[in-house]
């Protein structure tokens, strides 16, 4: 990578000592390149008489482009664009358009590299003059050279870009800038606050620097905030930046603060960065903040997080942790409905995935005995129950509860599961695909049913011939393992021989090697179980919970969130450092102006609070959200020296260290704080970004990594 103060024009001074690969960011030091406001403009070029006239010849193209831009169809948008800029016929908000298209598409990152090219010519176009841009264009730029790692070349732009006047620069082109520079990692995050001053400053709003303060009162709770211009993108950015540098404190800080200014309206990304960056206790909690407030994240955003609590029931040794994840995975669900969100098959493929991981793996030909086939039948019994309420329900599926059923069955040794499930999905006209002929064919090596075996096979040999194509590799490999699980190593090699011409000769060895390779399963001498009564108690409670998700498929509209809550964290349990009592007395103190007067009301007709979309008054609102993050912050202050001790494990172990974002570890209860006084002190130490205080709470021993 190149130096930084390469990329520097000529004309500034050199960094001085000690920053010799970043540029200092903020205003006010000799040294500081020009990444400050130096308000130079560029000439608008006047747009010819000629290209006027032309736009009544380009209005069929140019309604192509809108119609490309609303369906983020961006090969079009490119084809398009050479023609309509040579036409003159695109303004600002064409520019936008197209900026705000393109960067939809570069956050599908597999697919960001052919945009490069494009992007580069249109900023060089928006440079010469050739393209009037919006000022949102430079906040896609800067987004798309994030998303496209083009982190030198997003930079070169930044460094031409806060030169120029206000007619270009934003303060969320700030934001944006301090986001890639942040993803860049070779900024300090200390230059990053001051880029992040800069551009408050240069953008002050109404009043903006003191409503983002930590510390800021806002005169009626109960109300919406009436303060226009506050640079909520520009604030984005520095958390973004707080959060990759680990800043827990600060960034926590800054999201209390958003949510006391938009308790109900914050944006997704805010909640988005916690539940990608963090640990997975906090990124639930932060998703569960979200719902509670309306805020309807993604689809993906809940897969993401769904599949993290499923992995994490993988890495744990506590079949009661276990269950604990899986019904953190049902209550995440009901959340997201209580927001608003409609459930998606991948979701309720996923819940019921989770039911097989409840239990460790057998070795291959082994079954569940004793206690252990009683657990088992608990289990998948309450699986398929669970689904066919769901459906009742009026859930309408895909294949993938399907899929998960096909999978337990064969984890778990049910092939009397295999066969209905099949039959359901014949009876449903919901075809496999190949996933599922895969899932299909894996269960029954499992259960060693040679003939569904053989059957699913000669569908895929049937269809791979008619389709003139070879049989795909996860094909082979599905099938190698079926017939080596169900004893069919004769079978195998008579149909590599008779399909040899479908595949490599490479490919024909490494089939030829797991044939004959037995099958391994990691040791669970240590895993902790569950007595069978345990477990039918906890599935119980389950299916209450799945209660609440049936009754809102069944209405098509949300439960009353007072009478039918969801909890925040992954363990119910978890309680707050003090009673409500003490806590709201605190909250008072920090979030209310003795010399300040009450809110004036209309005589007669009393200030009706604000309500969320879930129906929650904006004042207890803002008090949730205040002692939510506080717990965020003490669970993020227990977590640090769990992590610093794994680094140290792997130090002295010369090992690289491995990041353990999904691990779900126990939590041990403190007693609460009964002191008014201690319990102002310790929210004060947690919220003091500059002190380091002992958790009120550990998590788990300090040997646990």
């Amino acid at each position: 990578m190149h130096r930084l103060s390469r990329l520097l024009p000529r004309r500034l001074p050199r960094l001085r000592a000690g920053y010799t690969t970043t540029p200092r960011l903020h205003a006010g030091h000799a040294t500081t390149p020009r990444l400050r406001a130096g308000h130079a403009t560029t000439p608008q070029r006047p747009r010819p008489s000629a290209a006027r006239a032309a736009r009544d010849e380009v209005a069929p193209l140019l309604t192509k482009l809108h119609k490309a831009c609303d369906v983020h169809d961006v090969r079009a948008v490119m084809d398009l664009y050479p023609t309509l800029l040579q036409a003159g016929a695109l303004g600002r908000q064409e520019a936008r358009r197209i900026a705000q298209a393109v960067h939809n598409r570069a956050r599908q990152r597999n697919t960001a590299d052919d945009l490069f090219p494009f992007i580069q010519n249109m900023a060089a176009d928006i440079r010469s003059g050739a393209l009037a841009p919006h000022p949102f264009v430079f906040v896609h730029l800067l987004g798309i050279y994030k998303e496209c790692r083009r982190f030198d070349e997003g930079l070169d732009i930044w460094q031409w870009l806060v030169r120029q006047d206000d007619t270009r620069v934003s303060q969320a082109a700030y934001g944006a800038a301090i986001e890639l520079l942040a993803c860049r990692a070779a900024t300090p995050l200390l230059e990053l606050e001051d880029l992040y001053l800069e551009g408050l400053n240069r953008f002050p709003g109404t009043f903006a620097a003191y409503h983002l303060s930590p510390d800021a009162i806002v005169a009626d709770r109960s109300q919406p905030i009436l303060a226009p211009g506050i640079p909520t993108v520009l604030f984005q950015g520095i958390v973004t930046a707080r959060v990759l540098a680990r800043d827990w404190k600060r960034a926590y800080l800054a999201l209390d603060t958003i949510l006391r200014l938009y308790p109900a309206q914050t944006p997704t990304r805010f909640f988005e960065l916690f539940m990608t960056e963090r640990p997975l206790p906090e990124a639930y909690t932060a998703f569960a903040m979200a719902c509670r407030a309306g805020t309807v994240m993604s689809p993906a955003q809940v897969t993401v997080l769904i599949n993290k609590l499923r992995a994490a029931m993988a890495e744990s040794a506590s079949m009661a942790d276990r269950m604990k994840l899986l019904r953190a995975v049902a209550n995440a669900l009901y959340a997201y409905q209580e927001a608003g969100g409609r459930l998606m098959s991948l979701h309720v493929g996923i819940l019921v995935s989770c039911f097989e991981h409840l239990l460790p793996k057998q070795p291959p030909g082994d079954d569940f005995l004793g206690e252990a086939a009683e657990r088992r039948n608990i289990i998948v019994l309450t699986a398929h129950e669970l689904l066919g309420r769901l459906l009742q329900a009026g859930f309408v599926p895909q294949i993938h509860p399907f899929e998960a059923l096909l999978s337990m069955a064969g984890t778990l040794r049910v092939p009397d599961l295999l066969r209905t499930t099949l039959q359901d999905l014949e009876n449903a006209q919901i075809a496999l695909g190949p996933i599922g002929i895969r899932s299909a064919l894996t269960t029954a090596g499992f259960v060693q049913n040679q003939d569904l075996i053989k059957k699913l096979w000669t569908g895929i040999a049937s269809d791979a011939a008619s389709e003139g194509s070879q049989i795909a590799f996860e094909d082979w490999i599905t099938f190698t393992k079926a017939c080596r699980r169900a004893g069919l190593p004769d079978y195998f090699h008579k149909q590599l021989a008779s399909l040899s011409h479908t595949t490599t000769a490479s490919i024909q060895s490494h089939l030829l090697y797991q044939i004959d390779t037995p099958e391994t399963v990691a040791g669970v001498s240590d895993f902790e179980y569950m007595s069978a009564h345990d477990l039918s108690t906890e599935m119980d409670g389950l299916k209450q919970q799945m209660k609440n998700i049936e009754a809102v498929l069944m209405s098509g509209a949300p439960l009353d969130i007072r009478k039918s809550p969801f909890y925040m964290h992954i363990d119910p349990s978890t309680t707050s450092m003090s009673s409500l009592e003490n806590l709201r007395l605190v909250y008072d103190e920090f979030s209310t102006d003795p010399h300040q007067p009450p809110p004036q009301t209309t005589e007669g007709s009393p200030n009706t609070p604000a309500l969320s979309s879930t129906k929650i008054p904006f004042d207890e609102l803002r008090f949730m959200n205040w002692l939510t993050v506080l717990e965020l912050m003490a669970e993020a202050e227990a977590y640090e020296p769990r992590r610093q001790f794994a680094i140290n494990q792997a130090i002295q172990a010369d090992k690289p260290f491995k990041e353990r974002p999904f691990l779900f570890q126990r939590q041990n209860h403190a007693a609460p704080i009964n002191s008014v006084q201690e319990l102002r002190e310790r929210i004060k130490a947690l919220r003091n970004p500059n002190m380091t205080s002992a958790p009120l709470v550990r998590r788990v021993d300090s040997q646990a990594q």
